[in-house]
């Protein structure tokens, strides 16, 4: 059995562990509420609602085209990349007004040390003067009881905006490496054009050094030859396009992996592999990776939590304060247990001509979390559209692609079938040139399509936060 001085003193701190108990003013935050699909395209997969903290995170998946190099600047961009290096600051800057928000939960204590030495006159019959030293150690404590609680809102605000920006990092960091992945991307189909514009070369050179020779003989005009020099002409300024391409790609690079353009290179890598296969639906629920969405939905919650660090503010504020500490007329008396002193006392203070303020802050507030609402569809609509156009243009280029291939077949079929009548003298050079050059274009078209389908896979990337 406590003894009744310790039964009374236990009753005395029951009141303010009720008032500490007390649920905190405004709103508690819900995710604001959507009709999504199923899933994307097509399938049955439902919607599945998870808590932030269950968040699947992002995977390596510029591994997934299995380049060396590709992943290699992907993984330099992440490490020396300037905006995400911003964005990591603004994080531990959020993360210091996280932990400066917490703080508010403890007693603010201050400790001093003082000295004076004062002169003090007086006058009656007999008029003189005094000296006086006083030295001291003063203590000084305050603390604002959270009873509606305004520091608890305070801390869920401040946790969100952290966790918020903690996403915008991994948010920017998944758009750097998708913007990397698809301006290397575009690097090899420059590369792959000029290779194929290198071979046109060699072929229209070839043409030309022949149709030379015959005009020499006498055996064709120089129109013929004329043409054969516009084509290689042609070929070469196309060649030399693709060069100045080439570099502004690598300096891109560049500047996406943190390094000055100045002296950059790669090397060149014609091949255009295969894309990753992408499946024909995609469940609605992979949207939970996408980062730019959490962070939405984290700044969604701090608003909440404003609305009720307003609200609170319409409540009485309740504090206690304490003071303490030596003082002493004399420095080797200071700390004798004759010069403590101390005080303790309470306060409440209720806001009477601030009311109209108060309402427009509370206002204001819930406008805001209108706001970040708002945002916050509108950030899955987007993402909505983005996972639709990725998946369902990955299918209309795969079939572009196809139909390109044949095109091309029967592209190279016409120039050789025009090539072998031109030597036999059954067709003119004219139609040789014109077959040559819708190989040239075809060729490149379906290079085109085959970057295309690579920079898309990276766009359904992008767009699911991650691998599929």
């Amino acid at each position: 059995m406590p003894t009744e001085p310790s039964f009374r003193r236990l009753l005395s701190y029951a009141p303010l562990v009720v008032l500490g108990a007390c649920a905190p003013v405004g709103p508690d935050h819900h995710a604001p509420a959507m009709d999504l699909p199923a899933t994307f395209s097509q399938g049955g997969v439902k919607w599945k609602r998870q808590s932030p903290d269950s968040q699947p995170q992002p995977r390596e998946w510029w591994r997934l085209f299995g380049d060396g190099t590709l992943t290699s600047l992907v993984e330099k961009s992440l490490q020396r990349n300037q905006e995400i290096a911003g964005a990591s600051a603004r994080l531990k800057q959020a993360r210091e007004i996280s932990n400066q928000a917490r703080s508010l939960y403890f007693p603010d204590v201050n400790l001093g040390l003082g000295a004076a030495r004062s002169k003090s006159r007086y006058r009656g019959p007999e008029s003189g003067s005094d000296l006086s030293n006083t030295f001291s150690v003063p203590a000084d404590l305050s603390y604002e009881l959270d009873v509606w609680g305004k520091v608890r809102r305070q801390v869920e605000s401040a946790t969100a905006s952290e966790a918020a920006a903690r996403e915008t990092v991994n948010a920017i960091r998944l758009s750097v490496a998708g913007e990397v992945a698809q301006t290397y991307w575009a690097l090899r189909a420059a590369d792959a054009d000029r290779a194929v514009l290198d071979r046109t070369l060699e072929v229209r050179r070839k043409a030309l050094d022949l149709l030379t020779k015959r005009r020499d003989a006498g055996a064709i005009s120089g129109l013929d030859l004329a043409r054969a020099q516009t084509e290689v002409a042609t070929a070469e300024a196309d060649r030399i396009k693709l060069d100045q391409t080439r570099v502004e790609l690598v300096n891109a690079l560049a500047v996406l992996c943190g390094s000055a353009a100045t002296g950059s290179s790669i090397p060149q890598n014609p091949a255009l592999p295969k894309p990753p296969s992408v499946p024909p639906s995609v469940p609605s629920e992979l949207l939970r990776q996408r980062p730019d969405i959490r962070a939405s939905e984290r700044n969604v919650a701090a608003a909440n939590a404003d609305i009720g660090v307003a609200t609170a503010a319409f409540y009485p504020s309740i504090s206690i304060s304490a003071s303490g500490g030596l003082d002493s007329e004399t420095l080797s008396n200071l700390f004798q247990s004759s010069s403590l002193v101390w005080s303790l006392g309470a306060n409440a203070l209720t806001p009477v001509t601030s009311q109209k303020w108060l309402r427009a802050q509370r206002a204001a507030a819930i406008a805001a979390h209108e706001a970040a609402s708002a945002d916050y569809r509108q950030t899955v609509l987007e993402a909505l559209r983005e996972v639709e156009n990725a998946l369902q243009g990955s299918t209309i280029l795969e079939q572009r692609q196809k139909a390109q291939d044949l095109a091309l077949e029967a592209a190279t079929k016409t120039f050789d079938l025009s090539a072998k009548r031109y030597k036999a003298g059954l067709a003119s050079f004219l139609d040789v040139v014109d077959a040559e050059r819708t190989r040239l274009d075809a060729e490149r078209t379906a290079n085109a399509i085959r970057a295309e389908r690579l920079a898309l896979t990276v766009s359904l990337a992008k767009a699911l936060g991650g691998e599929w």
